[in-house]
């Protein structure tokens, strides 16, 4: 691949400050990359179902979800991505907490443009070159789920929307959170509890066979509910 390949590649910024997040932005175009921000992880997961990314360059001190925990399920729910962490925390072992949690990359503020640039292209080298693995693999355009390469289960578009929440959800989905994806007007409107969980036994059905020691999505009471599988969302 040519060097122009990995200067336009996409990157996202999360950082909260909306100063030094447009500084990043534009420094970054002006670099030759595709690049979008966004102030918080729940905006992230907007921006990645929207158009996937190469690169997230992640700020850990957010308001609301911490980097940290970002980092963790994003890299479980994109192990394809590269994650920059560019935060102030600058104790080693807050470096090494970073690396532990999904860093590919760990900068401490302020950074050189000239050097966040030159780290984002060397790992996007990187990201490009390494093949990826996983059990289960979630394509949302085709709408199917495959386990190791081979056995491929067909889903509906809900099926497949409500498996992206739950795999970008640091913990679990609440239970509100899903029913969105369905029409929330008229009198149906009161029937989309109903609807996940008619929807969420289904999913168990087609994915327990797979995993005969493991309730693949657990109920958790009074809140929502809990994807325990490893999953990696396809990128196109």
């Amino acid at each position: 691949m040519s060097e122009q390949v990995y200067i336009s590649g996409s990157v996202i910024i999360v950082e909260d400050n909306e100063s030094l997040r447009s500084e990043l932005e534009q420094t970054l175009s002006e670099n030759g990359f595709d690049v979008r921000g966004v102030d918080s992880g729940e905006a992230l997961n907007g921006a990645l179902l929207q158009r996937p990314a190469n690169v997230v360059v992640l700020d850990l001190n957010l308001a609301g979800e911490d980097g940290i925990s970002i980092a963790r399920r994003i890299r479980t729910a994109f192990p394809e991505i590269g994650i920059l962490m560019l935060t102030a925390r600058v104790m080693s072992a807050q470096k090494e907490e970073g690396y532990q949690n999904g860093a590919d990359v760990y900068m401490t503020k302020p950074a050189r443009p000239a050097e966040l640039c030159a780290a984002i292209r060397n790992l996007l080298r990187r990201v490009v070159a390494a093949p990826q693995k996983s059990d289960w693999l979630l394509d949302r355009t085709a709408l199917t789920l495959s386990w190791r390469g081979t056995d491929t289960i067909e889903l509906s578009p809900n099926e497949a929307r409500v498996l992206t929440i739950l795999a970008l959800s640091s913990n679990y989905a609440e239970s509100t959170e899903l029913e969105a994806i369905f029409d929330s007007s008229g009198a149906e409107a009161n029937d989309n509890r109903l609807k996940v969980t008619v929807l969420i036994s289904r999913l168990r059905a087609k994915i327990s066979p797979y995993t005969p020691d493991l309730n693949p999505i657990r109920a958790v009471r009074n809140r929502g509910y809990q994807l325990r599988i490893a999953l990696r969302l396809a990128t196109p």
